[in-house]
Protein backbone atom coordinates (compact mmCIF):
# COMPACT_ATOMS: atom_id res chain seq x y z
CA UNK A 1 0.00 0.00 0.00
CA UNK A 2 3.07 2.29 0.92
CA UNK A 3 4.26 1.89 -2.35
CA UNK A 4 0.98 2.58 -4.35
CA UNK A 5 0.26 5.98 -2.19
CA UNK A 6 4.52 6.52 -3.11
CA UNK A 7 3.97 6.20 -6.36
CA UNK A 8 4.67 9.23 -8.44
CA UNK A 9 2.27 8.86 -11.13
CA UNK A 10 -0.91 7.89 -8.29
CA UNK A 11 -0.13 11.06 -7.39
CA UNK A 12 0.12 12.80 -10.63
CA UNK A 13 -2.86 11.29 -11.50
CA UNK A 14 -4.87 12.48 -8.14
CA UNK A 15 -3.52 15.78 -8.63
CA UNK A 16 -5.26 16.36 -12.69
CA UNK A 17 -8.60 14.91 -10.94
CA UNK A 18 -8.61 17.05 -8.35
CA UNK A 19 -8.75 19.56 -10.74
CA UNK A 20 -12.08 18.80 -11.30
CA UNK A 21 -13.03 20.62 -8.14
CA UNK A 22 -11.67 23.69 -9.03
CA UNK A 23 -13.52 23.33 -12.29
CA UNK A 24 -16.82 22.80 -10.59
CA UNK A 25 -16.16 26.16 -8.01
CA UNK A 26 -15.03 27.86 -11.27
CA UNK A 27 -18.76 26.73 -12.69
CA UNK A 28 -20.43 28.01 -9.67
CA UNK A 29 -18.83 31.28 -9.46
CA UNK A 30 -19.41 31.79 -13.32
CA UNK A 31 -22.69 30.66 -12.62
CA UNK A 32 -23.77 33.10 -9.49
CA UNK A 33 -22.88 35.96 -12.20
CA UNK A 34 -25.26 35.05 -14.54
CA UNK A 35 -28.18 33.39 -12.20
CA UNK A 36 -29.24 34.11 -8.53
CA UNK A 37 -28.71 30.64 -7.29
CA UNK A 38 -31.98 29.86 -4.67
CA UNK A 39 -31.99 27.01 -2.77
CA UNK A 40 -35.16 24.71 -2.52
CA UNK A 41 -36.96 24.87 0.63
CA UNK A 42 -35.66 22.15 3.58
CA UNK A 43 -32.58 21.21 0.43
CA UNK A 44 -30.00 23.40 1.37
CA UNK A 45 -28.67 21.84 4.62
CA UNK A 46 -28.48 18.37 2.16
CA UNK A 47 -26.62 20.52 -0.22
CA UNK A 48 -24.08 21.32 2.64
CA UNK A 49 -23.63 18.26 3.67
CA UNK A 50 -22.21 16.67 0.19
CA UNK A 51 -21.05 20.18 -0.39
CA UNK A 52 -18.59 19.83 3.00
CA UNK A 53 -18.22 16.16 2.40
CA UNK A 54 -16.93 16.60 -1.05
CA UNK A 55 -14.76 20.03 -0.05
CA UNK A 56 -13.41 17.71 2.39
CA UNK A 57 -12.00 14.72 0.38
CA UNK A 58 -11.27 16.62 -2.09
CA UNK A 59 -8.76 18.84 0.42
CA UNK A 60 -7.25 15.38 1.24
CA UNK A 61 -6.32 14.41 -1.82
CA UNK A 62 -4.95 18.03 -2.45
CA UNK A 63 -2.57 17.32 0.76
CA UNK A 64 -1.58 14.03 -0.75
CA UNK A 65 -1.05 15.21 -4.16
CA UNK A 66 0.83 18.63 -2.62
CA UNK A 67 3.86 18.35 -4.03
CA UNK A 68 2.50 17.96 -7.32
CA UNK A 69 2.71 20.98 -10.49
CA UNK A 70 -1.26 20.59 -11.14
CA UNK A 71 -2.16 20.94 -7.45
CA UNK A 72 0.47 23.90 -6.72
CA UNK A 73 -1.12 25.52 -9.82
CA UNK A 74 -4.81 25.05 -8.21
CA UNK A 75 -3.62 26.51 -4.78
CA UNK A 76 -2.54 29.58 -6.41
CA UNK A 77 -5.77 29.88 -8.62
CA UNK A 78 -8.58 28.86 -6.23
CA UNK A 79 -8.41 31.68 -3.95
CA UNK A 80 -9.14 34.43 -6.59
CA UNK A 81 -11.75 32.13 -7.87
CA UNK A 82 -13.66 32.11 -4.69
CA UNK A 83 -12.99 35.59 -3.87
CA UNK A 84 -15.29 36.02 -7.27
CA UNK A 85 -17.47 33.46 -5.83
CA UNK A 86 -17.55 35.98 -2.29
CA UNK A 87 -18.47 39.25 -4.20
CA UNK A 88 -21.06 37.50 -6.56
CA UNK A 89 -23.11 35.99 -3.47
CA UNK A 90 -22.16 38.04 -0.47
CA UNK A 91 -25.24 40.47 -1.02
CA UNK A 92 -27.45 37.17 -1.11
CA UNK A 93 -25.64 35.61 1.95
CA UNK A 94 -25.10 32.64 0.30
CA UNK A 95 -21.95 31.72 3.20
CA UNK A 96 -23.10 27.86 2.31
CA UNK A 97 -21.66 28.37 -1.11
CA UNK A 98 -18.74 30.43 -0.30
CA UNK A 99 -17.33 28.81 3.11
CA UNK A 100 -16.22 25.28 2.08
CA UNK A 101 -14.17 26.25 -1.24
CA UNK A 102 -12.68 29.30 0.84
CA UNK A 103 -11.62 26.71 3.53
CA UNK A 104 -10.00 24.59 0.91
CA UNK A 105 -8.62 27.25 -0.99
CA UNK A 106 -7.21 28.76 2.27
CA UNK A 107 -5.76 25.67 3.47
CA UNK A 108 -3.96 24.01 0.25
CA UNK A 109 -2.06 27.77 -0.55
CA UNK A 110 -0.22 27.30 2.30
CA UNK A 111 0.13 23.50 2.29
CA UNK A 112 0.81 22.73 -1.37
CA UNK A 113 4.59 22.48 -2.50
CA UNK A 114 5.01 26.01 -4.10
CA UNK A 115 8.28 27.94 -3.34
CA UNK A 116 8.14 30.04 -0.52
CA UNK A 117 8.89 33.43 -2.29
CA UNK A 118 5.73 32.56 -4.80
CA UNK A 119 3.84 32.36 -1.50
CA UNK A 120 4.95 35.20 0.24
CA UNK A 121 4.31 37.32 -3.63
CA UNK A 122 0.74 35.95 -4.21
CA UNK A 123 -0.02 35.81 -0.52
CA UNK A 124 0.49 39.61 -0.69
CA UNK A 125 -0.88 40.00 -3.63
CA UNK A 126 -4.53 37.91 -2.46
CA UNK A 127 -4.48 39.67 0.78
CA UNK A 128 -4.82 42.86 -0.68
CA UNK A 129 -7.41 41.58 -3.33
CA UNK A 130 -9.65 39.79 -0.50
CA UNK A 131 -9.20 43.13 1.70
CA UNK A 132 -9.62 46.22 -1.27
CA UNK A 133 -12.12 44.10 -3.26
CA UNK A 134 -14.65 43.52 -0.15
CA UNK A 135 -13.94 47.32 1.05
CA UNK A 136 -14.99 48.38 -2.64
CA UNK A 137 -17.63 46.05 -2.75
CA UNK A 138 -19.13 47.72 0.04
CA UNK A 139 -18.31 51.27 -0.98
CA UNK A 140 -20.15 50.81 -4.30
CA UNK A 141 -23.27 49.35 -2.85
CA UNK A 142 -23.27 52.10 0.10
CA UNK A 143 -22.88 54.85 -3.35
CA UNK A 144 -25.06 53.65 -5.40
CA UNK A 145 -28.10 51.73 -3.03
CA UNK A 146 -27.49 54.27 -0.22
CA UNK A 147 -30.48 53.38 2.67
CA UNK A 148 -32.58 51.29 0.49
CA UNK A 149 -33.36 48.43 1.53
CA UNK A 150 -35.27 45.52 -0.90
CA UNK A 151 -36.62 42.85 0.10
CA UNK A 152 -38.39 40.08 -1.95
CA UNK A 153 -42.30 39.08 -0.56
CA UNK A 154 -43.08 35.77 -0.79
CA UNK A 155 -43.47 32.87 1.49
CA UNK A 156 -39.71 32.34 2.26
CA UNK A 157 -39.30 36.13 4.87
CA UNK A 158 -37.76 35.99 7.99
CA UNK A 159 -40.47 36.26 10.63
CA UNK A 160 -38.13 37.59 12.78
CA UNK A 161 -37.97 41.08 10.49
CA UNK A 162 -39.91 43.77 10.51
CA UNK A 163 -40.65 43.41 6.89
CA UNK A 164 -42.49 40.18 8.01
CA UNK A 165 -44.46 42.13 10.88
CA UNK A 166 -45.74 44.62 7.98
CA UNK A 167 -47.47 41.73 6.18
CA UNK A 168 -48.04 39.35 8.59
CA UNK A 169 -52.10 40.01 8.65
CA UNK A 170 -52.64 39.50 4.61
CA UNK A 171 -50.08 36.00 4.30
CA UNK A 172 -52.59 34.07 3.37
CA UNK A 173 -53.14 36.73 -0.03
CA UNK A 174 -49.47 37.24 -0.60
CA UNK A 175 -49.54 33.61 -0.93
CA UNK A 176 -51.78 33.50 -3.31
CA UNK A 177 -50.31 36.36 -5.43
CA UNK A 178 -47.06 35.10 -5.70
CA UNK A 179 -47.91 31.39 -5.80
CA UNK A 180 -45.79 29.84 -9.25
CA UNK A 181 -49.93 29.13 -10.83
CA UNK A 182 -49.92 32.74 -10.39
CA UNK A 183 -46.44 34.20 -10.83
CA UNK A 184 -45.38 32.50 -14.57
CA UNK A 185 -47.29 34.22 -17.23
CA UNK A 186 -50.31 31.62 -18.86
CA UNK A 187 -49.05 29.36 -21.56
CA UNK A 188 -45.41 29.40 -22.39
CA UNK A 189 -44.16 30.38 -18.74
CA UNK A 190 -41.80 32.92 -20.30
CA UNK A 191 -42.09 35.73 -17.46
CA UNK A 192 -42.34 35.22 -13.67
CA UNK A 193 -43.29 38.58 -12.08
CA UNK A 194 -42.19 39.33 -8.28
CA UNK A 195 -43.09 41.87 -5.13
CA UNK A 196 -40.41 43.83 -3.46
CA UNK A 197 -40.55 45.43 -0.18
CA UNK A 198 -38.50 48.89 -0.02
CA UNK A 199 -37.13 50.44 2.52
CA UNK A 200 -35.92 54.18 2.30
CA UNK A 201 -35.03 57.56 3.56
CA UNK A 202 -38.89 58.51 2.63
CA UNK A 203 -41.96 56.42 3.45
CA UNK A 204 -40.87 53.37 1.18
CA UNK A 205 -42.97 51.51 -1.65
CA UNK A 206 -43.60 48.43 -2.76
CA UNK A 207 -42.37 47.27 -6.47
CA UNK A 208 -43.75 44.87 -8.70
CA UNK A 209 -40.76 43.71 -11.08
CA UNK A 210 -41.11 40.97 -14.38
CA UNK A 211 -37.99 38.97 -15.21
CA UNK A 212 -37.68 36.68 -17.94
CA UNK A 213 -38.34 32.66 -16.47
CA UNK A 214 -37.38 30.82 -19.60
CA UNK A 215 -33.91 30.94 -19.50
CA UNK A 216 -34.32 29.59 -15.75
CA UNK A 217 -33.02 26.31 -14.08
CA UNK A 218 -34.60 24.20 -11.79
CA UNK A 219 -31.78 21.78 -10.28
CA UNK A 220 -32.90 19.13 -7.42
CA UNK A 221 -31.02 21.21 -4.94
CA UNK A 222 -31.22 24.48 -6.08
CA UNK A 223 -32.80 26.70 -9.04
CA UNK A 224 -30.36 29.15 -11.14
CA UNK A 225 -32.53 32.48 -11.80
CA UNK A 226 -31.94 34.94 -14.11
CA UNK A 227 -30.23 38.29 -12.56
CA UNK A 228 -29.27 41.48 -14.22
CA UNK A 229 -32.99 42.15 -16.02
CA UNK A 230 -35.86 42.98 -14.65
CA UNK A 231 -38.46 45.08 -15.91
CA UNK A 232 -40.08 47.95 -13.23
CA UNK A 233 -43.44 47.60 -13.48
CA UNK A 234 -44.72 49.70 -10.27
CA UNK A 235 -43.06 51.43 -7.52
CA UNK A 236 -46.36 53.37 -6.21
CA UNK A 237 -47.27 50.37 -3.74
CA UNK A 238 -47.82 50.98 -0.02
CA UNK A 239 -45.65 48.90 2.50
CA UNK A 240 -47.89 46.78 4.33
CA UNK A 241 -50.33 46.36 1.33
CA UNK A 242 -49.91 43.36 -0.90
CA UNK A 243 -51.12 44.53 -4.33
CA UNK A 244 -53.53 41.81 -6.82
CA UNK A 245 -50.97 40.84 -9.67
CA UNK A 246 -51.77 38.83 -12.32
CA UNK A 247 -51.57 38.26 -16.26
CA UNK A 248 -53.64 38.80 -18.75
CA UNK A 249 -53.38 38.09 -23.48
CA UNK A 250 -55.48 40.07 -25.29
CA UNK A 251 -54.92 41.68 -28.68
CA UNK A 252 -53.38 44.68 -29.52
CA UNK A 253 -54.26 47.26 -31.90
CA UNK A 254 -52.80 45.19 -34.62
CA UNK A 255 -55.14 42.43 -33.95
CA UNK A 256 -51.74 40.04 -32.64
CA UNK A 257 -52.70 38.44 -29.05
CA UNK A 258 -50.40 40.45 -26.40
CA UNK A 259 -49.48 39.62 -22.96
CA UNK A 260 -49.93 42.02 -20.27
CA UNK A 261 -49.30 42.18 -15.88
CA UNK A 262 -52.28 43.52 -14.41
CA UNK A 263 -51.98 45.20 -11.48
CA UNK A 264 -54.40 47.07 -8.36
CA UNK A 265 -52.17 48.47 -5.69
CA UNK A 266 -54.91 48.72 -3.43
CA UNK A 267 -58.63 47.09 -2.80
CA UNK A 268 -60.36 50.85 -4.06
CA UNK A 269 -57.89 51.05 -6.57
CA UNK A 270 -58.89 50.43 -10.49
CA UNK A 271 -56.76 47.69 -12.20
CA UNK A 272 -53.94 48.81 -14.72
CA UNK A 273 -51.53 46.88 -16.69
CA UNK A 274 -48.13 47.08 -18.96
CA UNK A 275 -47.30 45.14 -21.72
CA UNK A 276 -44.65 42.43 -21.49
CA UNK A 277 -42.98 41.48 -24.84
CA UNK A 278 -38.99 40.10 -24.79
CA UNK A 279 -38.56 43.31 -27.08
CA UNK A 280 -39.67 45.64 -23.84
CA UNK A 281 -37.39 44.03 -21.34
CA UNK A 282 -34.01 45.80 -20.62
CA UNK A 283 -30.81 44.37 -21.55
CA UNK A 284 -28.76 42.34 -18.44
CA UNK A 285 -26.95 44.41 -16.22
CA UNK A 286 -23.74 42.71 -15.49
CA UNK A 287 -22.45 45.08 -12.87
CA UNK A 288 -26.19 44.76 -10.56
CA UNK A 289 -24.23 42.85 -7.66
CA UNK A 290 -22.36 46.16 -6.97
CA UNK A 291 -25.77 47.64 -6.63
CA UNK A 292 -25.67 49.77 -9.91
CA UNK A 293 -29.09 50.17 -11.75
CA UNK A 294 -29.16 49.84 -15.51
Amino acid sequence: MKEILGNIWVKRCVSIFTATYAAVIALFTYATFIYDLVFVPGRQATFLVIYAVASIVFLLLMLYSREIFVTRLISLLMLPIVFLLLLFNIGNSNWTLIIPPFIVALVVFFAAGTKETVKVIFGTIYLLMYVLGIVAYIVCNMLFRGSVQETVLDMKMDPTTAVYSYYKTDLVHLSEVVADENAYSPVTGEFRFYLTDVKDSADGCVKIYVVPANKDIKLKFFSLNVKGIKKVITTKGTRGVVPDVGWTIKPDSAGTDTLYVCYKLGPNDNWKEMKVTQKSMPDRNPLEFLGISA
